[in-house]
């Protein structure tokens, strides 16, 4: 399956979703008019992701998000890792 979704994330930022998936994440991209830095750094939160059952809740997917940020020393600029969950959550609706 297929599904995408945009975000007006709090301070006029947005961001865009496209995910492949069944049970799981098999594919995601993340676009936007956000910052991260390095900029290289989105590709790690994306794979981390992958595989990310899509029963998980905001929540749970948002931890994981802020622990890849933690562990990989990535500043998120005009996005967090809870508009990123609420963005997934939407395009797997």
């Amino acid at each position: 399956m297929y599904g995408t979704a945009k975000l007006k994330v709090h301070g006029g930022k947005l961001v865009s979703v496209k995910v492949t998936y069944w049970k799981s994440i098999d594919e995601i991209q993340i676009l936007g008019d956000f910052f991260v830095y390095p900029e290289e750094s989105l590709s790690i939160i994306e794979k981390s992701l992958l595989g990310t059952d899509v029963k998980s809740g905001e929540e749970e997917i948002s931890r994981n998000v802020q622990s890849v940020v933690d562990k990989n020393g990535i500043t998120l600029v005009g996005i967090t890792p809870e508009s990123i969950a609420q963005a997934i959550k939407m395009a797997i609706r």
